[in-house]
């Protein structure tokens, strides 16, 4: 499977559907202007707040590494947006083949998002800058430094993906969703789903996602 070229597809069809087929230009089917640079950085922000930088308080705390990896996938669906509205997606193939070797590093993660907000942030300002090809080398090195290789991220985006939908198709706009299943987030369920089924296609996914869903509405 080119996993790379999966993604793309995936998240061409969500902002289509969540946004209109406009949002290629630059706006929701609302109006609303899009900035995916800036989703891009304050995701980045929001991992970087997986890890234990501050110097006041908790001084002891581990790094919240499920939370980072979570944001990471985040991050990739802007970049990829960003991407298929800017029109040059091709660059990210390279890394279809990436195996990563295993290494948990938090300093340098920390230190790549940070990279990667200076640099979504600067072309976000000035918008004749094309970003694109920074921006995928320090997401892959990002991932790398999570002992996550492209399998692993088709595997989590797949889930945040698919809940993506599934979201918008039950309320998720109009405030009628309800994202606590039991007494998780929506988004634990769909992980431990993955989980228990590895293997699941797309497709397969949202059918259990609506069968969870029934026993919460």
């Amino acid at each position: 499977m080119n996993y790379i070229k999966q993604m793309f597809e995936l998240q061409q069809q969500l902002n289509d559907a969540t946004n209109g087929e406009i949002w290629t230009e630059g706006a929701t089917k609302e109006g609303r202007q899009i900035s995916w640079l800036r989703c891009i950085y304050m995701e980045a922000a929001e991992a970087i707040d997986s890890f234990n930088w501050k110097h006041w308080k908790d001084l002891d705390a581990k790094p919240d590494l499920g939370n980072a990896r979570v944001e990471l996938v985040d991050i990739w669906h802007f970049i990829m947006s960003e991407a298929i509205h800017f029109g040059d997606a091709g660059f990210a193939e390279m890394y279809n083949d990436m195996k990563p070797e295993r290494d948990t590093d938090p300093e340098k993660l920390v230190e790549i998002l940070e990279k990667m907000i200076a640099v979504a942030a600067s072309a976000n300002v000035d918008q004749s800058q094309n970003s694109l090809y920074q921006l995928f080398a320090l997401f892959f090195q990002a991932i790398a430094h999570m002992e996550m290789d492209v399998p692993e991220l088709y595997r989590r985006y797949l889930v945040k993906n698919q809940l993506n939908t599934f979201r918008q198709d039950n309320g998720y706009k109009d405030g009628s969703y309800v994202k606590i299943w039991g007494d998780v987030e929506d988004n634990v369920v769909a992980f431990k789903i993955m989980d228990d089924n590895p293997e699941l296609t797309p497709e397969d996914l949202y059918k259990k996602l609506e069968e969870a869903y029934k026993q919460v509405s």
